[in-house]
């Protein structure tokens, strides 16, 4: 696989259309019109250099448009088990000091977050497109 089509492919598979349309091609397109202009190697690594940055750009595109819904997604059910927690361990637990419910839900609080943000995770995964043959 070429530079280009490893490119397209990571960039089809989780970059938005938009993003690949206004941000990607371009940049390709010009690392293809630089390769012929300059078959020196410094000229092509700096272009294909240029072409990485535009990813990079267009994931932190994508990223940037969609963190608020990730993060209230997330927060949703997080906050939900948080309260159901607090709630049952204060009822079980009176106490306030040495015993007391805070260590209970500091150890809870890391796998509840990383429970709460898989399935986000999975809603939010790119589907597989298939890809254009080049018969």
């Amino acid at each position: 696989m070429s530079f280009e089509s490893r490119i397209v492919a990571f960039s089809t598979r989780f970059l938005s259309a938009r993003s690949f349309e206004l941000i990607v091609a371009p940049a390709l397109a010009d690392l293809q019109f630089e390769a012929d202009e300059h078959a020196g190697y410094p000229g092509v690594a700096a272009s294909r250099l240029a072409v990485l940055r535009a990813v990079a750009g267009a994931m932190r595109n994508d990223v940037a448009r969609h963190a608020g819904v990730i993060v209230m997604l997330t927060l949703v059910p997080a906050c939900y088990y948080f309260v159901l927690i607090a709630v049952c361990f204060d009822f079980f637990h009176g106490a306030v000091g040495k015993d007391s419910v805070l260590p209970m839900i500091a150890r809870v609080a890391a796998p509840l977050l990383v429970m709460s943000l898989a399935p986000v995770m999975v809603c939010f995964w790119p589907e597989r497109r298939v890809q254009p043959t080049t018969e």
